[in-house]
């Protein structure tokens, strides 16, 4: 319980005036961060190993990340917390990715994904160099790029079978570079808290994932169990959305009903609430999109 309260409070020793003028900030719920966390995507990074191990969300990302196979899209892939826990090596596991496009807005962020990429395929080292040679995407200059000329490829190696992008998850996704029309595995962790539309972000998911054997999976947090719980969130809501970028007050419930409502075909298979210390703040599930 302590380290749930540390985490809920965003480990402030803020006195309750202090709480209440954050809580009352000019912050709507539909809001969406302007820039990342005040730090540099590396050193957020690995602000992360410790609260993440301890409150067993890394352990949710492994399970989370061999489920995937085919085709992969990972969509808000950050710094590539999840890169490490894909199967990627096809002569020791099977069902195993085949190629995989990993897309975030921040090109800081996609830089430490890039280092995680090189680290975690085998081969890629061969083909990933530390450092981008001049003829090669960059992050500096896909920072560059105005958000309404995304995508714009931070890595694309391997006959593109691997790829980081800069893209914005609430225009339409790109799709996998092979012949293949549609991905068989879309995965995002920690996203629909970060969006102003997340029913909109769900249906950009949908329609790039192949019907009825696709698959979404989604690790996300949310409103709890208990009221307690949900008071503790949305009184610090606004400052943890100052601080981060996030609302992790949402109705994750709420929201994949809406979806399966406005999205056509679009079907929650599953949906479970691990970590019985997370008091049900942690939400896993997985969608499918039924053919027409």
């Amino acid at each position: 319980m302590p380290l749930l309260v540390t985490y809920l409070t965003g480990g402030c020793n803020d006195d309750d005036s202090a709480a209440a003028t954050e809580h009352n900030h000019n912050h709507s719920s539909d809001s969406v961060p302007s820039s990342l966390p005040p730090m540099d995507a590396a050193a957020f990074d690995a602000s992360l190993d410790v609260p993440e191990r301890m409150m067993g969300i890394t352990q949710l990302r492994r399970q989370l990340a061999a489920e995937a196979q085919g085709d992969v899209l990972e969509v808000a892939v950050g710094t590539g917390r999840n890169l490490g826990y894909y199967s990627w090596d096809s002569s020791k596991q099977d069902p195993h990715v085949t190629s995989f496009t990993g897309v975030d807005l921040s090109a800081d962020a996609l830089t430490v994904a890039r280092r995680r990429l090189r680290s975690s395929v085998p081969g890629a080292k061969a083909v990933i160099r530390k450092r981008p040679l001049p003829q090669e995407p960059t992050a500096a200059a896909a920072d560059a790029v105005p958000i309404k000329d995304l995508p714009v490829a931070v890595l694309d190696v391997l006959d593109s079978r691997l790829r980081l992008l800069r893209a914005d998850a609430m225009q339409p996704l790109p799709l996998p570079s092979s012949s293949s029309p549609a991905y068989d595995t879309v995965v995002q962790t920690f996203g629909l808290c970060s969006v102003a539309d997340p029913v909109a972000l769900l249906a950009h998911m949908a329609a790039v994932l192949r019907p009825d054997t696709g698959r979404i999976l989604l690790l996300e947090h949310g409103r709890g169990r208990w009221s307690v719980v949900n008071s503790l969130l949305d009184r610090y809501a606004s400052r943890h959305f100052s601080r981060f970028g996030c609302w992790w007050n949402r109705d994750i419930d709420a929201i994949l009903a809406n979806a399966a409502t406005a999205v056509p075909g679009l079907e929650v298979v599953a949906v479970s609430r691990p970590g019985w210390f997370q008091f049900g703040t942690l939400w896993w599930v997985e969608l499918r999109v039924n053919a027409a």
